[in-house]
């Protein structure tokens, strides 16, 4: 009989000792349990809990996967440290921008598989990213402000080349517009957004420091919709300001008053297939949803460690399904959503 390897050998021993006949997480399936739904009933629900992911180890993997797990513990490489920039590419490859791990770790959500993104070769290494996005091809752009400048690889994650250099102070929010090659860099050291080409060459900037319509104080995120207008979050304006494509100023919304829709942090946006824009926002622990005009339609999330709280929400993102993806930067965690509809009468500017 051939020698058994120690993984056998310890299955075999698992197996025959009283309480260890089912691994954590390898029996069958717990029964489902509805997660916490906005707005709560009697209220027709729009958004509802699913799930969060603390790391590869909560995807789809093998028997022998979960098995490993077990024995010798989880890989630091599958865990998440600080998420802040989210990016699903596809349906199923979710880019996790890691702040205290200084990396990207790449998620498969069907597959189960992960890895995780640091070096880039002759350069060194990826100093503090804070945020990412991909184009049609895969390939990944990465702000990063340790580094003053946007780091391009290509889609299996192998540095190609630099976008910004001697440009760019302290890079954060990011968004593409592949029909007119552009890349937007939100700069919120600098309090503009620079415009490139995807080959890296500057095209233009707008806004500025200052207190004036269209001028930004320390801007995070930006957004794009359908209908080329760009929403930057203007975390210190307490604001969400749109512009056209070139930049010019269209309109703001927002308010630092207390109540529902007031935004006392925001920091990330995401355009939904339907015209919603959704905010994060940091100081008051949600994400809250307006019209493409800047109509407060609904909040979900409050500060806790539980299903639906967060602690410092930050990137957002759109998958599949109609799921709503947000990091939970304090909470170590990607927590998963799921857009339920507004119905009629809820989609108009």
């Amino acid at each position: 009989m051939k020698r058994m390897g120690i993984l056998q050998v310890c299955a075999v021993i698992l197996l025959l000792v009283p309480g260890y006949l089912v691994l954590p997480g390898c029996g069958s399936a717990p029964p489902f349990q509805a997660g916490p739904v906005w707005p709560a009933a009697p209220e027709r629900p729009v958004i509802r809990y699913e799930r969060s992911i603390y790391g590869s180890f909560d995807l789809k993997r093998s028997f022998l996967g979960k098995f490993k797990d077990f024995l010798f513990g989880r890989s630091p490489d599958m865990t998440i440290g600080k998420p802040y920039g989210i990016w699903l590419d596809g349906d199923s490859r979710l880019l996790v921008v890691d702040t205290a791990r200084k990396g990207i770790l790449v998620l498969d959500l069907e597959g189960g598989a992960h890895r995780f993104i640091a070096k880039l070769g002759p350069h060194g290494s990826l100093v503090e990213p804070v945020n990412a996005v991909t184009d049609g091809t895969g390939r990944i752009y990465v702000a990063d402000t340790g580094l003053r400048k946007v780091v391009v690889l290509d889609r299996e994650g192998t540095f190609e080349s630099f976008i910004g250099e001697g440009l760019l102070q302290t890079p954060v929010g990011m968004a593409l517009d592949e029909d007119r090659g552009r890349l937007y860099v939100v700069d919120s050291g600098l309090d503009m957004v620079r415009i490139f080409s995807l080959a890296g060459e500057p095209l233009g900037e707008f806004g500025g420091p200052g207190n004036a319509q269209g001028s930004f104080y320390h801007p995070l995120g930006i957004a794009r919709s359908a209908g080329d207008t760009l929403y930057v979050v203007d975390a210190f304006h307490f604001a969400v300001q749109a512009f056209d494509a070139d930049g010019g100023f269209l309109f703001s919304f927002g308010s630092d008053s207390s109540g529902l829709g007031s935004l006392a942090r925001p920091r990330m946006a995401v355009m939904d297939p339907e015209g919603h824009l959704l905010v994060t926002d940091a100081l008051n622990h949600n994400v809250q949803v307006f019209t493409r005009s800047g109509r407060l339609l609904l909040s979900f999330g409050s500060q806790g460690t539980g299903p639906g709280l967060f602690r410092l929400p930050a990137g957002i993102c759109l998958g599949a399904g109609n799921r709503i993806y947000v990091a939970d930067s304090i909470n170590q965690r990607i927590q998963v959503f799921r857009y339920l509809g507004f119905g009629p009468g809820r989609n108009e500017s």
